[in-house]
């Protein structure tokens, strides 16, 4: 039997942290079917045979998608996807995990009942390590509903607290391999759909990495978001390109520790000009760019 909910979970070099994320999805008390899809791209430590034990438990819930080679982040995201068979697909990285075992059955109950909407999310907690060091809660408070503009700037969820439609991402066939950045690219697609509701209700953890993002990842490898800007816009004529092309920018030169000089002013002069496309609405991103253009020329 086809299960209503398909939990996509990406998995590499997570041993410490992989068995909570599959014991909070265990957790979940829901009235439908759901199946967990693993993609398990080639860790070198403990985390294919901890995932392997849990199967041994539950071969009817866990199916692992072992890779022959390390495919990478945004890869393996999309191919654990696209194993995906349930009608709805629910992502939660390997090292985050799930507080509420009613969020699945919340967010699923709403989309059952409200077919407008192309997804559901909700606020998370971002913490250090483990609980006993949380960060910051990662959204807004409330409940509100995010539409396209809202989804290409700045995120407004974390990616482990969305549910969406499986149809839209069979419709758009699925994302680009060739971005760097996964959620930078769903959102968008799926406000196309139709709007994002988004819960204040706190159901998730965001577990950071113990080395930021921001200090491996190159400006040389954020340029390749700028591949989904023609795909994005085949899905919707109306698809403020323009805007999204500015927002792309900023993270190009300002989210990478190091960006070489040339780069730097390339896109900083780039962010700038598309800018223009909703000045002055844009003035706090126009004042962070400009400060972190700043900052990196001096260092």
């Amino acid at each position: 039997m086809t299960p209503l909910v398909s939990i996509a979970m990406i998995a590499y070099n997570v041993e410490p942290y992989i068995g909570e994320a599959i014991d909070s999805v265990f957790s979940q008390q829901t009235t439908f079917s759901w199946e967990l899809v693993i993609g398990e791209d080639c860790s070198t430590d403990n985390t294919l045979r901890i995932i392997k034990q849990y199967r041994q438990k539950h071969p009817d819930k866990i199916r692992i998608l072992e890779r022959e080679k390390n495919l990478g982040l945004t890869p393996n995201s999309i191919d654990t996807q696209n194993n995906c068979r349930g009608k709805y697909i629910a992502l939660l990285d390997g090292d985050d995990f799930w507080t509420d075992s009613n969020k699945l059955q919340i967010l699923v109950a709403f989309l059952e009942s409200h077919p407008e909407y192309s997804a559901a999310a909700h606020q998370s907690t971002i913490i250090k390590g483990t609980l006993d060091n949380p960060v910051r809660k990662f959204g807004a408070e409330s409940d509100t509903d995010y539409g396209i503009n809202d989804t290409i700037t700045h995120r407004k969820f974390h990616t482990s607290s969305l549910v969406y439609r499986r149809e839209f991402w069979v419709k758009s066939g699925g994302i680009p391999s060739v971005i760097s950045s996964n959620e930078r690219a769903i959102y968008p697609m799926l406000a196309i759909y139709g709007p994002i509701k988004y819960f204040g209700k706190d159901m998730c953890v965001y577990r950071l990495a113990p080395t930021g993002l921001n200090s491996r990842i190159t400006s040389k490898e954020l340029e390749t978001d700028l591949r989904m800007l023609p795909w994005l816009k085949s899905l919707s004529s109306q698809f403020p390109k323009n805007k999204f092309r500015s927002f792309l920018h900023l993270c190009i030169f300002s989210y990478p520790r190091f960006v070489p000089i040339k780069q730097l002013c390339k896109h900083y002069v780039l962010f700038l000009l598309y800018s223009f496309s909703y000045f002055p609405k844009n003035l706090g991103d126009i004042k962070y760019g400009t400060i972190e253009f700043f900052r990196k020329t001096r260092g």
